[in-house]
């Protein structure tokens, strides 16, 4: 064999380049070496690559400054703009601004091919730009410039501003070059402090165009020079471009008192047509300095919305663990009595209400299963039910939860746990006999899914009974399955459902802004207290009856129970004035649905002891409760469903296991369309057509659960909406 040797001289000159390579990677900046990949979500190429120049290096923390746009990209619209093609542009919020490309077709290397709007002047005059010439009037925000959202009140709004602003040329002041700031500006009027007026506030420029002055720190920001990301390398030039990025300055420099994090503190302002600064003494040098939260600020104005983000890619795309949940949980044991053969619930036993006992703290096993987008969790003890679901983008709970395990005088044995989640009910209507028992329960991880699997065998007939609900990896739904087998000799009765108890904001309440979202004209009622409803098992018009909006509880007197006359393709609850809730879509097997709540007048502590509120969605394998049919020996039978969160889409309109599609008449008139699909499609074109004619066409997109899809159509537009994406084709009605 043959070696190859190196002499002492050659391994010198190696040791000395290698101590020079590595004295060279000491010399460089950090930032030349940091992880700049930028994170997924931007609505076009263009919107990743202005992020990805100022902010890519302060994300990876390579860049002692501020923010320019923000940490994450947000929400994303094709909103109304009328010259733009087809009327809509494409725009996409962060945290401090708003993207937009105003003709998709204009020259991509051109600084001025993504814009940001003047949405500071918007939100202080109370116009909202739709054209280069239109506008809709809408009532100036009065939201606070700085500091917290709530909680603020000696902050200015940017209403407030109105009356200091310069626009359209007018309103100009003198110049001031020379001189500190020590003007304060709040709620109670203008007023002087002079222990305010520190050096770095000294007015070193006069914008001649709209006649305002600006301080030393915020001219030094807008001009500052330090790391950028260009084309994959970093270079030391100056961070932005100050009339690109933040306009002209609109107002003057002034001092607030503003709550941050519950604390007040003295905090200089100024509004500029696109941006708002803020200077904090107390905070460090390099975040002395700030852009305001304006993109948040115009989308909670503009759209009534809280602004969410692309949820990073986890290190984990599926998780697996198990916890304990503790929660005060009467004491049954001294109220239960057997059964004996001939009492219908044999062998289930019957509860003497005045004999349970007081609650006490309790430990339950929890099985926890997480993705991106959602977190599971279930409770083997209490019939291996999903006791929350909670979509980690909004950080609400999807399903009721309640906070003491006490028992409610419901159901076919008499009593019953009303404990939140998806419950399995099985073999008789109503919630059956299973929920308060302990299951039997797997968890079978395979490839990009997590089957979490509960069994029992149902005692009264013999059923084998299996719960399965099943989560993939980046998706933001999951698939329920419940199966009953009769391993027994004899034919016998069943009935099966999935009830699911919701709270559809997610707080634990059924508020005015609760809507069922059922696709039928008419239901049946089952059993209510409403004496305007007709008799059991007789029909009434859905959603309206002499007026009034069934679709909200709160209309109701007692409570109603009702089912659906033919078999529907989704049920929903949703939240109009929390702009959450969840949808269910009916699959193999699932024949029967069925809504229920309570009205104003019942009392909770039925149920609870702290006056929550919840609705239920069954989704079942008969239509109706009267209907119980046999399950022949060795035979089974499962029912399908999958759940999907939605929120921030006026109110659903329709839904499949592939995506829901939520429709909202503007104040302006116009129609808005969003698309909410539950997986990650890449390169999509989203087509919506009214009555069979095609109105929009996206360019390639990439549809997001975190991110839904929003199209803005003009004012007028009405008829069936149909979208189509990627391969699927979804249709709906405007339901007023």
């Amino acid at each position: 064999m043959k070696t190859n040797r190196i002499s002492l001289a050659q391994r010198a000159s190696l040791v000395s380049l290698l101590l020079l390579c590595a004295l060279l990677l000491a010399l460089l900046p950090p930032v030349a070496q940091a992880q700049t990949v930028a994170p997924d979500g931007f609505a076009d190429p263009a919107f990743r690559q202005i992020w990805t120049r100022a902010d890519a290096l302060v994300a990876a923390g390579s860049a002692g400054r501020s923010w320019v746009w923000g940490e994450l990209p947000g929400s994303r619209r094709y909103e109304r703009f009328d010259q733009a093609p087809g009327g809509v542009r494409l725009v996409q919020y962060v945290d401090k601004a708003r993207m937009e490309i105003n003709d998709p077709a204009g020259d991509r290397t051109s600084p001025w091919f993504v814009t940001g709007g003047l949405l500071v002047v918007e939100m202080i005059v109370g116009r909202l730009q739709v054209g280069a010439t239109t506008f809709v009037n809408r009532e100036a925000a009065a939201i606070p410039v700085a500091g917290d959202p709530v909680g603020n009140p000696d902050a200015p709004t940017y209403a407030m501003l109105a009356p200091l602003a310069a626009l359209d040329g007018g309103n100009r002041v003198p110049s001031r070059v020379g001189q500190r700031v020590s003007a304060t500006f709040g709620p109670a009027g203008m007023g002087e402090n002079p222990a305010f007026a520190r050096p770095e506030t000294t007015i070193v420029r006069y914008e001649p165009v709209t006649g305002r002055n600006v301080p030393m720190v915020f001219q030094q920001f807008m001009e500052q020079r330090g790391p950028v990301l260009v084309n994959g390398r970093v270079v030391r030039e100056q961070v932005v471009d100050p009339l690109f990025v933040f306009g002209y300055p609109i107002t003057e420099p002034y001092w607030a008192t503003v709550t941050v994090a519950g604390q007040q503190v003295p905090v200089l302002f100024q509004a500029f047509e696109r941006r708002l600064l803020t200077y904090n003494p107390a905070n460090p040098d390099p975040w002395k300095v700030e852009m305001g939260n304006v993109g948040q600020h115009y989308l909670g104005w503009r759209h009534g919305h809280t602004l969410h983000y692309a949820r990073p890619v986890p290190a984990e795309p599926l998780a697996v663990r198990e916890t304990t949940l503790t929660i005060p949980t009467y004491d049954l044991a001294p109220a239960l009595r057997p059964t004996q053969p001939g009492d219908a619930i044999y062998p289930y036993d019957r509860l003497e209400p005045a004999l349970v006992g007081p609650p006490q703290p309790r430990e339950y096993r929890a099985l926890v299963v997480e993705n991106r987008f959602l977190t599971l969790t279930f409770l083997p003890e209490l019939g291996g039910r999903l006791v929350q679901a909670v979509d980690r983008t909004t950080g609400r709970r999807i399903f009721y939860q309640n906070q003491v395990i006490k028992p409610s005088p419901f159901g076919q044995r008499g009593w019953w746990l009303g404990v939140g989640g998806l419950e399995w009910a099985v073999p008789t209507e109503e919630h059956g006999y299973l929920e308060n028992l302990p299951w039997a329960m797997q968890v079978i991880r395979e490839g990009d899914r997590v089957d979490v699997i509960a069994t029992t065998t149902e005692r009264q007939r013999g059923f084998e009974v299996l719960g399965t609900v099943t989560l993939r990896a980046d998706e933001a739904r999951f698939a329920v399955r419940l199966e009953a087998r009769n391993p027994t000799t004899t034919a016998q009765p069943l009935q099966m459902w999935t009830n699911a108890i919701l709270s559809p904001a997610g707080d634990n309440q059924v508020g005015p802004g609760m809507r069922f979202i059922v696709p039928t004209d008419e239901l049946i009622v089952h059993a209510t207290f409403d004496q305007a409803l007709p008799a059991p098992r007789q029909r009434f018009p859905w959603p309206y009856q002499a007026g009034r909006d069934l679709r909200n509880p709160t209309n109701w007197t007692g409570y109603i129970g009702a089912f659906t006359p033919t078999p529907v393709s989704f049920i929903g609850a949703y939240d109009v004035e929390a702009e959450y809730g969840a949808v269910v879509s009916h699959g193999e097997g699932t024949v029967g649905g069925k809504i229920f709540g309570f009205g104003p007048s019942v009392e909770p502590g039925l149920y609870t002891d702290d006056g929550s509120a919840y609705v239920e969605v069954w989704s079942g394998a008969q239509p109706t409760f009267w209907d119980d049919p046999l399950l022949a020996p060795g035979a089974s039978r499962a029912i399908a469903t999958t759940w999907q969160p939605v929120w921030q889409m006026g109110l659903p309109a329709t839904a499949s296991p592939e995506g829901t599609v939520g429709l909202e008449r503007r104040d302006d008139g116009g129609l808005t369309v969003t698309l909410a699909t539950p997986q990650r499609l890449a390169n999509a074109t989203v087509v919506v057509s009214l009555d069979e004619r095609e109105v929009f066409r996206s360019a390639p997109i990439e549809l997001r659960p975190d991110l839904p899809f929003v199209i803005e159509l003009p004012p007028g537009s009405t008829g069936v909406v149909g979208v189509a994406a990627a391969g699927r084709f979804w249709q709906a009605r405007e339901v007023p």
